[in-house]
C-alpha cells in the first residue's frame, strides 16, 4: 500500500462518492474551500493506494512544519482488514519529519445514542491502539465535541501549546470572528 497525492479532479470525485457518506454533514468542509486550500498550499489530500486501487483517504491542513489530519477513512469494503491501521503507519512514515500531528475524533460522552456512542467509542478506542495518544484536549467545533488526538514522534508539551496548534490551524480557513463564535476549548 501507498500514499499517493490527489489531484483535483481526484477530490472532486472523492468528496461526491465518499466523503460525503464517510463523514456527517455538520463535519464536512464545502468542497470549494478544499480545493481552495489546496491551491493555497497548506491542504494535503491524499489517497491510500493498494496497486491501482484507491482504498481509503486522509486530508490534512498544513501548518509551517505541522499537522491536523481534518479527515481519515477507509471505504467500507475495505474496513476491518487492518487497512486503517495500515493508513495510520504510512501517514507517520510520510510525516516522519513533522513537528506536530494531531487530530480529532468525535467525544462519545456527548451522545445519547447508543449506536452512535458504540461506534465513537470504537473509532476512539482505535486510534488509541494504533499509537495516537489522548492530548486531554476536548473542544467544540461548529456544534461537535472532539477529543483532540496526538500522533507522530513530537509531543506537545501541554494542553494549552495542543489549544494554540489547533486554533492556528483552524485560523487558516476561517475569520477570527466566526473562529471566536464557533470554536472554543472545553
Amino acid at each position: 500500500m501507498k500514499l499517493q497525492r490527489l489531484d483535483e479532479n481526484q477530490i472532486t470525485k472523492l468528496y461526491q462518492e465518499h466523503m460525503v457518506i464517510d463523514f456527517p454533514k455538520d463535519e464536512l468542509k464545502p468542497l470549494k474551500m478544499i480545493l481552495q486550500s489546496v491551491q493555497d498550499g497548506f491542504y494535503d489530500c491524499l489517497g491510500l493506494f493498494e496497486k491501482e486501487e484507491m482504498v481509503g483517504y486522509t486530508f490534512m491542513v498544513k501548518l509551517e512544519n505541522s499537522y491536523l489530519i481534518d479527515y481519515i477513512a477507509i471505504f467500507p469494503e475495505h474496513r476491518n482488514k487492518g487497512v486503517g491501521a495500515n493508513l495510520l503507519t504510512l501517514i507517520d512514515d510520510y510525516l516522519g519529519n513533522a513537528d506536530r500531528i494531531i487530530g480529532e475524533v468525535e467525544d462519545p460522552a456527548y451522545t445519547d445514542d447508543e449506536q452512535q456512542k458504540t461506534l465513537q467509542t470504537r473509532r476512539l478506542g482505535f486510534y488509541l491502539r494504533n499509537n495516537c495518544y489522548d492530548t486531554d484536549l476536548r473542544v467544540e467545533c461548529f456544534g461537535v465535541k472532539y477529543i483532540i488526538l496526538e500522533a507522530g514522534k513530537k509531543k506537545c508539551r501541554n494542553k494549552d501549546e495542543v489549544w494554540d496548534l489547533y486554533s492556528r490551524f483552524y485560523k487558516r480557513f476561517i475569520t477570527e470572528e466566526r473562529f471566536e463564535k464557533n470554536i472554543r476549548a472545553l
